[in-house]
């Protein structure tokens, strides 16, 4: 078994928990996965400005009540073409290592309840995309979901590891 899924089984077990709730949105043809936890909120339409000479998977900066936040396309992360911003998109707003940042998704989905014994190590790439940007697979009707692995995507190497 996958050292970071016996990793969120053993964090969940010395906690109490047997399951955890989980925020489920559409990037391209994925059904991704990020634990509530890290999402401090969802934002629908926010200006998103463009940063000069910023990663190439940073869409920009959005202003959020004051607080200017990094959107990071995580299509462009992924090797996937830019998201079109629609009415459906979405900014899950995640903190991480003391920053708050913006993942652009194509939409928010759902938000579910997973038993960790739900969940299993990811294969080593999901439609071309590399299995080291997920922390495990969800099975559920109608197909999979991928939980996202935060610190490989918020890395400075995510824009160049997609390609």
């Amino acid at each position: 078994m996958n050292s970071r899924v016996k990793e969120v089984e053993l964090a969940a077990a010395q906690m109490g928990e047997k399951r955890r709730e989980l925020v489920v949105f559409g990037v391209a043809d994925f059904t991704c996965a990020l634990d509530i936890e890290n999402a401090q909120e969802i934002k629908g339409q926010l200006n998103i400005i463009e940063v000069p000479e910023a990663a190439m998977y940073v869409r920009g900066v959005a202003n959020l009540r004051g607080q200017v936040i990094t959107v990071v396309d995580l299509r462009i992360v992924f090797g996937i073409e830019p998201t079109t911003i629609g009415k459906d998109s979405r900014i899950v707003v995640v903190r991480h290592d003391n920053a708050v940042l913006g993942l652009l998704v194509d939409e928010v989905q759902d938000i579910v309840a997973a038993h960790v014994d739900e969940l299993e190590p990811p294969p080593a790439n999901i439609s071309g995309v590399k299995g080291d940007f997920f922390d495990a697979v969800l099975k559920r009707p109608g197909g999979l979901a991928c939980l996202l692995n935060l610190d490989r995507i918020l890395t400075e190497e995510s824009g160049s590891a997609a390609d």
